[in-house]
Formats: structure tokens, sequence, C-alpha cells
């Protein structure tokens, strides 16, 4: 089963692509944008030949990664090779995507596995953009690779992963704590559209953003009170107002689940 949607918001195009390789399985899509010049992030490589078919006649002249993870860096290095273009990432996120990086069976099962994209430049603070400038600002607590691209003039925040929404659930290593310093520091800059790699928010971003602010504020303050009450387990969960997805959980061999929240609140708070 596959997806693949477009979206339109001034002189900002976007592509979504899915594959779910278990039929009557819904896909977990990513968003692409695509601004003037420059595309931002590249989908999962079982979307390779939609993504390269999509973007073979766009004038690709640099592609720009949020973070590392397979749905979004899968393609650089193929859509580099077709557009003779430079891959800009955060020093962590072009370390990582140089060699094919570890995945759990789980990810190469529904993303793909990934092509090494060696050579990719770190970008810079600033990206000129034909008329418009990206700034590059780091968001940490999705991945410690995480990056926003931010256009002050037009009010834009193409946001990768660090919105979403209200999660149920985290990945193993998604840090709550960063999370919400990065939240706080973007909720400090002008802007309305988050043009986010799973859930765009074209009208009405910043409230979006602070409304996820208070979500998390709100679960570090449930557990660590029932933890000091002496909650613990599923109990600690239910205080969070959080319940394990236990399918999720097994079919991502205990990487992504409700108890990965908690974990990351005990983590870093208590």
């Amino acid at each position: 089963m596959r997806v693949r949607s477009t979206l339109r918001h001034g002189p900002v195009e976007g592509y979504q692509f899915g594959y779910s390789p278990v039929r009557f399985v819904k896909p977990i899509p990513v968003w692409c944008y695509f601004l003037h010049d420059t595309l931002i992030d590249t989908g999962s490589r079982h979307c390779q030949r939609e993504v390269l078919e999509t973007f073979a006649q766009k004038p690709i002249r640099q592609v720009l990664l949020t973070h590392f993870h397979e749905d979004h860096s899968a393609n650089a290095h193929a859509l580099r090779q077709q557009h003779n273009c430079p891959v800009r990432a955060g020093v962590l996120t072009t370390q990582r995507i140089g060699q094919a990086f570890p995945l759990m069976a789980y990810e190469r099962f529904w993303f793909g596995s990934i092509d090494p994209c060696p050579g990719a430049e770190v970008i810079p603070d600033r990206i000129d953009v034909g008329p418009y400038t990206l700034q590059t600002l780091p968001t940490l607590g999705h991945s410690d690779d995480h990056h926003v691209f931010y256009e002050a003039d037009e009010g834009w925040l193409f946001a990768g992963d660090f919105y979403i929404g209200n999660l149920k659930i985290f990945r193993r290593g998604e840090n709550i704590r960063h999370m919400i310093e990065s939240t706080r520091a973007i909720l400090k800059l002008d802007f309305d559209t988050v043009f986010c790699g799973h859930n765009p928010v074209l009208k009405g971003g910043k409230a979006a953003v602070a409304r996820k602010l208070q979500y998390l504020e709100d679960i570090v303050g449930n557990v660590l009170a029932g933890y000091e009450r002496g909650l613990r387990g599923s109990a600690l969960l239910e205080a969070a107002r959080l319940r394990e997805q236990w399918p999720i959980r097994l079919l991502t061999q205990h990487d992504v689940g409700a108890d990965r929240i908690v974990e990351s609140v005990l983590a870093n708070y208590a």
C-alpha cells in the first residue's frame, strides 16, 4: 500500500510519500517540502522510485535534511546523483548518513535500507533560497541531531519531526527535557506556518506548538507527582494520562512505546 499526496502553500510545495509492506495496514508517510530550488527532507527508501519520479523535473540546487532518521534521509544520495547537487545537514547528521547506519529489523521492514551519503556538507547558519533566507536552528529532543529551518519574513517553520503533535509514544532515545527546551526557544520566534514532516499546520502553527509545550509540561508534572506518590509501571502511565500501545510496542521490538515517555521524564527530571 502506497500513499502519495501534495499540498501547496504560497510558493512552498509539499509532497507526502508513504509505503506499507503489509496489506490493509496504513503507511507511516512523511512530507518533503520544495521551495524555489531547495528540497527539505527526502522520504524513505521504500519510496525512492516515487521520490525520484516526483522531483526529476524540479530544479533542485540543494537538499537539506532536518535529521538522520531513515524516513527523512534515505533518498539523499539518490537525489544528489539525480540533480548533481549538495546535500546539507547538521554535523551529526552528516556523520551518520555518511555510512549505512544500523537499523532495527522493524525500521528496515517499514522504511527500507539506507543508501549511504558520504560527503554531505555541514549546513550554514543561514541559507539563501532564491528570494528567501532560511535560518538553521537546533531543536534537540526527537533526536540529538535535529534542526529546523525558519523563514522570518514569511513566518515559516520547516519543522521535520520537531512538532508532529501531542505524541502518545516515544521511540528509544527521545529526550523530553531537550524537547521542552527546544520548544520554548522556538516559541520566541514569530511564525504561523509549520511545515511538519508528518502533520503540517498551515495556519495557527505557533499556537499549535504552544499547545504541545503545555502537553509536554503536563506529562512531566504528572509523572513526577505520581512517582513521588510511589506509583510505578502502568499506574504511573495512567497518572500521566498515557496508555501503552502494545501492538506498536511489540511490532517495534519494544523500541517505541508510551513507557518511553515516562522513562525520559524520570531520566531527565527525577
